[in-house]
């Protein structure tokens, strides 16, 4: 289950809280379910959904940032706003809290600019909330996470997926228009062939961190069976249950479905014996090392695992401020990941990675539910397979996938929301990228009933950040040449180079 969220106390609306100022949320989505009865949904969903009458609405809606906590209350305070009988003051004391994050009460917005208001403040509490703790969240948290804290019963349908860890595969495992009416898994296996990595085909395939299988399943379905055949196709994973989703959601792709459970900064593989890796979105999951100045500069670790981390940064050279900040994080995960890479790999093999990260600077925090994770710094990891002795490819995932880039679809947060009114009403709704020609036909006849959704370019960082999903192309050198050929009036010559 998700880990629940500190509760949040009402405000108590007396004092200096009277003159602050209230804004709405602004991408907040509505459902009518009667004449006059709207259904509102609290960021926690451990909270009921909110109802509310044409009263309550209006009162909402006058929450523009020009209208003070005091006006509303005197205004709307005894005011029935919703079914249930409770008064406008009963919602303004719970709203503006970040169980709810319906809307904010400040002299000025989250964000600093009243239309372009941002919640990542509130988010980022609530955020704090879920995780139990703030700032850096130790080395081994991250592998406690998955390893033990992830149990059956949050890994049984999506809703880990939906709610924790969004990734871009989970969002298009479905046919979508951006994605020319594919899933993820289909396009990017088009996109592997085009590069030619099967040519001739892999006889060990090696998928780190799965997921729930939707990938493996959608790979082996873009392939005839024929072409699957001989491929020994393996899922590892650090987490048991998400491993039996992954190898049966793989049999149903055609695969044979072979599951390894273990940590992917140790793989359990003899050296030189898979030909292709594909790695979704697990490097920001892998170890961090929170390093101070004092280690920086005098590169000694105040542990065996902080040494590591300095030994690194040294072997591969990589830039150290002449005044760095008090402490900063360095990926030793990722950059073990790929020595792993480096030793398991066939020569002539391949790996496929992408996740979210920067290229300059080090990395940040990125609050989750239950854990944090971490950015991939990619200018360092770069350095690191190229010093391995890796040839790589660098490029967004977009540009990889040829995603359409102006295509409309709904804002991520939307579709949480309609899928806890579709809940309510015990509607099925999967959480997805939606254009609207999708988002109609999932709906159907509620879709009129649905007030503020709204959708953004499907590269627009408003939407999901894609633009920040990098991707990693790596070929290790020392594979059989390939024939190359030249083509004239019908006639192929061939040569070995």
């Amino acid at each position: 289950m998700k880990p629940v969220a500190a509760v949040q106390e009402p405000l108590k609306l007396t004092g200096e809280t009277l003159n602050l100022l209230a804004w709405h949320i602004p991408d907040l989505v509505a459902y009518q379910h009667r004449e006059d009865e709207y259904w509102l949904a609290p960021l926690d969903d451990n909270f009921p959904l909110i109802r509310l009458n044409q009263t309550g609405v209006e009162m909402l809606k006058s929450m523009n940032g020009h209208i003070t906590v005091g006006a509303l209350l005197e205004k709307y305070g005894n005011k029935v706003c919703g079914p249930d009988g409770q008064p406008g003051q009963w919602h303004l004391e719970r709203w503006a809290t970040p169980n709810y994050s319906l809307c904010y009460f400040g002299t000025e917005p989250p964000g600093g600019h009243r239309h372009k208001a941002k919640w990542d403040i509130l988010l980022q509490q609530i955020r704090e909330g879920w995780s139990g703790q703030e700032g850096f969240e130790g080395e081994g948290h991250l592998e406690d996470f998955h390893h033990h804290e992830l149990t059956h019963s949050s890994t049984e349908d999506d809703g880990h997926f939906d709610l924790i860890e969004t990734t871009v595969s989970h969002l298009f495992r479905e046919p979508n228009e951006a994605l020319g009416g594919l899933t993820y898994g289909r396009l990017l296996m088009r996109q592997l062939r085009k590069l030619g990595w099967f040519n001739p085909k892999p006889k060990v395939i090696l998928e780190i961190g799965g997921g729930l299988g939707y990938v493996a399943r959608e790979l082996g379905k873009e392939l005839l069976p024929f072409e699957r055949q001989s491929i020994k196709y393996i899922s590892l994973d650090i987490t048991s249950p998400f491993l039996k989703l992954q190898t049966k959601r793989a049999k149903e792709g055609g695969w044979g479905g072979i599951g390894t459970r273990a940590n992917a900064e140790a793989l359990p593989f003899t050296d030189n014996s898979v030909d292709l890796v594909i790695d979704n979105e697990n490097m920001a999951d892998m170890t961090p090392v929170k390093l101070t100045r004092q280690e920086l500069l005098t590169n000694k670790g105040e542990t065996e695992q902080h040494q590591e981390a300095l030994d690194w940064i040294r072997r591969l050279r990589l830039p150290i401020e002449a005044d760095p900040p008090d402490d900063v994080i360095f990926n030793l995960g990722p950059i073990r990941f790929v020595a792993e890479l480096w030793r398991v790999l066939k020569p002539g093999g391949h790996a496929f990675l992408t996740e979210f990260g920067i290229e300059e600077g080090w990395p940040a925090p990125v609050k989750l539910p239950g854990h944090t994770e971490y950015e991939v710094q990619y200018s360092h990891l770069r350095q690191a397979v190229r010093w391995l002795g890796f040839q790589e490819r660098y490029l967004s995932l977009p540009q990889l996938l040829a995603i359409k880039p102006d295509t409309k679809v709904l804002c991520t947060g939307a579709a949480y929301t309609i899928q806890r009114f579709c809940q309510a009403m015990n509607k099925p709704f999967t959480v997805r990228a939606y254009t609207e020609s999708e988002l109609k036909q999932a709906l159907g006849d509620m879709l009129p009933k649905i007030h503020g959704a709204h959708y953004h370019d499907v590269v627009d960082p408003a939407w999901f950040g894609l633009i920040d999903f990098k991707v990693l192309l790596l070929e290790k050198p020392g594979g059989a040449p390939k024939a190359q050929f030249t083509e004239t009036k019908g006639y192929r010559w061939y040569s070995q180079k």
